[in-house]
């Protein structure tokens, strides 16, 4: 019992570690922060600037993140499955 509880809680760790690196507000930042350099580069060369840069439009989630986030969904439920058959086993004992 006390592998499987090491083993879901590695599994969560894992899911939140992917979860941080991969997030849509991380590569949202990514992309923003690129087109301030872009930004910046065609200040200093007295480029005609675009009014559509550092422009976000793209407001979905990856694919990466929505299978995450899945994965993420799919373990609570079982965590809480697991949380409400060991309450329930309690109760019956006592």
């Amino acid at each position: 019992m006390k592998e499987l509880l090491i083993d879901f809680t590695m599994v969560g760790l894992l899911l939140f570690c992917m979860n941080g690196l991969l997030n849509n507000h991380y590569i949202q930042n990514e992309m923003v922060s690129k087109n301030i350099v872009a930004f910046e580069q065609n200040v200093q060369k007295q480029k005609e600037v675009n009014s559509d840069e550092g422009l976000y439009d793209n407001q979905k989630d990856n694919t990466l993140s929505l299978i995450v986030k899945k994965i993420s969904q799919i373990c609570i439920q079982i965590i809480q499955t697991i949380v409400l058959l060991i309450s329930q086993f309690i109760s019956n004992i006592l």
